[in-house]
């Protein structure tokens, strides 16, 4: 069935027309849909769409798994009593039939609850989910996690913030750094930072747009998991990248990998420095340029050479004289 849900209870999914389920919560079978949808809705009203659960399952045998342990009961519980139970204004619910989701996002059990904070996704990484579909649990999830815990580097800010060579006084950091083009891995490193909020300060460094901590580290992978710890640098090699493999990494296996020390970022003169030698190295006319400075700088020295050897042998003869 079809239906507009402008006024039903807390959701505020209004204005769109979508499928929804017996207690009129939407129900996407892509990932696109959903987003889209959501843009519309926030683009008619800016106040709209702050924080939306999402169920997602990608099959007929999930599906079935989520109707008998009666999570789409819980999901129109959660929505219609999050204000007084949790604290939470606004909520709105979605399900997400999509097969592709959870590759998408490297999340490997079904099905995945993903809370979304003005579109950015965090996965829940509590325990045994297809078995335990608690509303407690859930709730007070939520509502620890309305605000990001990810801190976003530049450029600009990231020396100044990791304190990465010296390892001085911010702590430990792990540090996700990807192009743009990369696999979306925003709603598990999401979780892993809330999981490692006491512990490290996760970051994020978008790499396409910020290239030169890409080239400081030599990074040329789409993307890269760096640990920093009392200015060493750990890499993260390993195949798994859910939730737990990942704090296991920042908090125990990093141990046994190997580490670089982490060296201090270029001054703005050896940056200028290091630049020209790459130009004279890769360019075309760099052997000729560099021939010809060098032409230069012979000829000048040995001008300079000639002269005090011509001044002082007029010195010289003015003695004898």
């Amino acid at each position: 069935m079809k239906l507009r849900l402008g006024v039903f209870l807390t959701l505020i999914w209004h204005c769109v027309t979508y499928q929804t389920d017996e207690n009129g919560i939407p129900v996407f079978t892509s990932k696109a849909e959903m987003i889209e949808t959501m843009n519309e809705v926030t683009a008619e009203d800016a106040n709209q769409m702050k924080t939306i659960i999402v169920l997602a399952y990608g099959n007929d045998k999930c599906e079935k798994h989520v109707e008998s342990m009666g999570m789409r009961q819980v999901m129109f519980e959660m929505v219609t009593h999050s204000e007084e139970e949790f604290g939470v204004t606004g909520l709105a619910a979605a399900f997400l039939k999509d097969k592709d989701f959870g590759k998408s996002h490297s999340l490997k059990h079904c099905p995945h609850l993903i809370l979304y904070r003005n579109g950015r996704p965090i996965v829940y990484d509590g325990d045994n989910l297809h078995l335990r579909f608690n509303r407690e649990d859930i709730g007070h999830w939520i509502s620890s996690n309305l605000k990001s815990h990810v801190e976003h580097l530049s450029d600009e800010t990231f020396e100044h913030l990791t304190q990465a060579s010296t390892g001085s006084t911010t702590g430990d950091w792990m540090i996700w750094l990807h192009k743009s083009t990369c696999s979306d891995l925003t709603a598990v490193w999401e979780a892993l930072a809330s999981r490692l909020k006491y512990s490290k300060v996760v970051g994020e460094v978008d790499i396409t747009l910020n290239p030169k901590t890409a080239e400081r580290f030599s990074l040329t992978e789409c993307q890269s998991i760096l640990l920093f710890r009392h200015g060493k640098r750990y890499t993260y090699t390993g195949d798994a990248f859910d939730v737990h493999a990942l704090a296991n990494f920042a908090e125990v296996s990093y141990k046994n990998f190997e580490y670089k020390i982490v060296k201090p970022p270029l001054s703005p003169f050896d940056e200028k420095v290091e630049q020209l030698t790459n130009w004279l190295k890769t360019s075309e006319y760099g052997l000729i340029t560099l021939i010809a400075v060098s032409s230069l700088l012979f000829s000048g020295i040995l001008f300079l050479v000639c002269q005090e050897s011509q001044q002082m042998a007029n010195t010289a003869e003015k003695k004898d004289k």
